[in-house]
């Protein structure tokens, strides 16, 4: 596999990325001995496909113990850099999921505000037509224990995994009347189900005094869903606006060129010339530039694959304000950072996951198939146009806001959602403007 070929799969993609790469040759002069087990033949091929393909390969042991269960295996392999690494045997072994991946929504845990000792989870953000959804939970609902174990700061790791699980219960708790306490409310049991993916989730436009400020929230980097963000931006546009907000904050990544089109729509002028990503490899993999043009050529959807729609819908905008939140992930955070360049963005609310990497999984592509598992592994680190990156603890925010300050929670987009609520503050001097969904 050349070069070329190689960074075709992984600028795809962040992290989300489905490409399928063949195993790597290897010659007997590389390689002076082969394993005849079955076991040791399946853990050469993951230390084969590490060492061509691995960020950090370099710091792989040369003489690893290929009698380990292929998991263990695996992980002795990794840098203690790498957070995002993952092998699969496509059954009971694979990378672990959210919950929004596996129930639909979002939650965060938040200090008990009534009992110092304890804590609630709060939902965040409910995907339309989920187990979730359909179960009748709603954004801003509380609980306060999950499978009949009471949220604590002690417990948070065990809670976290309790959602992670085929089916959970939780136990839903609302405000009294007066708001001096919190009653329990409903059970609700939740099952794994497939949760449908939907980019985005709002549109508005804010306005006070004549101007306008566009809104958009925009939760999954999904090329199927390039066409519902070019006529959001088209609205927007239409609007007249001259300011605008996007909600980054429950968006895990996906598509890197869906990213960089809704990049190239907020920048103050769009030249699809100008390099938008820089990604930097192993010794095989080197260092690549991307163009905005050339990030976007690789996406599997046509709209906005033409560089005059994107400039037809481009907002010429001075600055843009990024909601940000720990669940905002890997192509959200190279949106979020690598649009600094071409326009002032003023980043508000919480710390990112810090994703600053790309991967791709690497599967056996023989006919027959002789190794049934996957391995994704972190392939390049990320940076911008200008070469600026190492993002890994997280993109920390200029105005720091923890939406869950304020319970309950508001609807997304609307006045008292805390982090819009300082957006507008910055651009108007006030949160008292008049809204209309688009």
């Amino acid at each position: 596999m050349n070069a070329n070929m190689t960074i075709g799969k992984i600028i795809a993609f962040i992290l989300l990325s489905t490409a399928l790469l063949p195993e790597p040759a290897c010659t007997k002069k590389d390689i002076p001995w082969q394993p005849t087990d079955s076991l040791g033949k399946l853990n050469k091929w993951v230390y084969d496909s590490m060492q061509l393909y691995y960020y950090w390969s370099a710091e792989m042991p040369a003489h690893p113990d290929y009698s380990l269960p292929t998991q263990e295996f695996f992980k002795r392999l990794l840098s203690p850099k790498d957070r995002f690494s993952w092998i699969s045997n496509r059954s009971t072994v694979g990378a672990p999921k959210t919950s929004a991946e596996i129930y639909g929504f979002n939650y965060t845990l938040a200090t008990h505000p009534f009992d110092a000792l304890s804590l609630v989870g709060v939902i965040t953000c409910v995907m339309p037509g989920s187990n979730a959804d359909n179960r009748k939970l709603k954004r801003g609902m509380l609980f306060s224990a999950v499978n009949d174990q009471a949220i604590t700061s002690a417990n948070k790791q065990a809670i976290k995994e309790a959602l992670q699980a085929p089916a959970a219960m939780l136990q839903l708790v609302t405000f009294n009347s007066d708001h001096s306490a919190l009653n329990d409310s409903a059970r609700i049991g939740i099952q794994s189900a497939v949760v449908p993916q939907k980019s985005v989730h709002a549109t508005k436009v804010f306005e006070k005094n004549g101007i306008k400020t566009g809104f958009l929230a925009y939760y999954l980097c999904a090329e199927k869903d390039d066409a519902l963000v070019l006529l959001s931006m088209q609205k927007l546009k239409t609007e007249g606006v001259s300011e605008c907000i996007i909600d980054l904050r429950y968006n895990p990544g996906g598509s890197v060129a869906s990213a960089t089109k809704l990049a190239a729509m907020l920048t103050t002028s769009f030249n699809p010339a100008s390099t938008f990503i820089t990604y930097s490899g192993n010794r095989h993999g080197g260092t690549q530039r991307q163009t905005f043009q050339q990030a976007i050529a690789f996406s599997t959807s046509v709209s906005g694959k033409n560089m005059s729609d994107l400039q037809a819908r481009n907002l010429g905008l001075s600055r843009v304000f990024i909601l940000t939140s720990p669940v905002t992930a890997s192509a959200a955070e190279l949106l979020t950072h690598n649009l600094a360049p071409y326009t002032t963005v003023i980043r508000i609310g919480e710390t990112t996951v810090g994703k600053d990497e790309a991967s791709f999984t690497i599967d056996d592509q023989r006919s027959p198939r002789q190794v049934a598992w996957l391995i994704e592994p972190i392939v390049y680190k990320i940076a911008d146009g200008l070469g600026n990156g190492n993002y890994s603890t997280g993109l920390a925010p200029d105005h720091v806001v923890v939406e869950t300050s304020k319970l309950p929670l508001t609807p997304i987009g609307e006045p008292g959602d805390l982090p819009v609520d300082k957006a507008l503050d910055l651009i108007y001097g006030t949160r008292a403007v008049n809204v209309t969904n688009l």
